[in-house]
């Protein structure tokens, strides 16, 4: 476990009434799981460590299907432990480990203040630099996906910043789910095009500027929750300030 980390103590609420009018909540409706992928290097990139093997682990996503501003990633850190790392595009951070019998078995999470912070994307700007793009269609064991890619629309800025290109494909039977977007340009991206359709990713990857696979995300399940973290609105103004 991580020592610079803290394992979050779990408070369950089972009676609503308890829940003071200064929280903030943020309800989780879908738990969406994938196998990611990191694939050894072939090529130097300046600024970047040598990957000398593949490495694969398995990536959980709390989801609200009607909103996507924020999610949380959760991932393993060891036999009964998971990180939980959540984001909230309008302003919210937080990060702490959670014993997995607790996140599994809880339906509200209370955070303490300590562990919150203020949540800034600096990269808003580059909504002007990038795009969806919109590939062929395709259909795997009988289902049909959409393929998209978001990727630099300036020619001399992928050259000179050697940039590749992150795909989409999208599984056009889960309409029910506002896309699910961890990059946050790609979320401010989205916000201000609209051209990205709803449904949940079957796979994404990146290919990166020397045309090589550099990563994937395939999905192995998802299924409905019903979960909640509350937060104090207090701590997020204090964070603001």
């Amino acid at each position: 476990m991580n020592s610079n980390m803290k394992l979050f103590p779990i408070i369950f609420i089972s009676v609503i009434s308890t829940i003071g009018f200064s929280q903030k909540t943020y309800e989780f409706d879908y738990w969406v799981e994938y196998k990611v992928t990191y694939y050894k290097d072939s090529v130097k990139i300046k600024n970047r460590p040598f990957r000398e093997k593949d490495s694969t682990f398995k990536k959980i996503l709390l989801t609200n299907s009607k909103q996507n501003h924020y999610l949380a990633i959760v991932t393993e850190v060891d036999s009964i432990t998971y990180t939980l790392r959540f984001s909230d595009n309008d302003g919210v951070f937080m990060q702490f480990e959670i014993l997995k019998k607790d996140l599994k078995s809880s339906d509200y999470l209370n955070v303490e203040c300590e562990l919150i912070s203020r949540y800034h994307n600096p990269f808003k700007y580059q909504t002007k630099n990038y795009d969806f793009v919109l590939m062929t269609d395709t259909t795997i064991t009988n289902n049909s996906y959409q393929r998209y890619k978001l990727t630099s629309i300036k020619p001399k800025n992928q050259r000179k910043l050697k940039l590749g290109a992150e795909y989409y494909v999208i599984d056009m039977n889960t309409d029910f789910h506002l896309p699910i977007l961890e990059f946050s340009t790609a979320y401010e991206e989205w916000k201000t095009t609209k051209k990205l359709p709803k449904g949940i990713l079957f796979e994404k990857y990146f290919i990166d500027f020397y045309n090589h696979l550099d990563s994937k995300e395939v999905l192995v399940d998802y299924h409905k929750i019903n979960k909640e973290i509350l937060i104090d609105k207090d701590c997020v103004k204090l964070q603001n300030r």
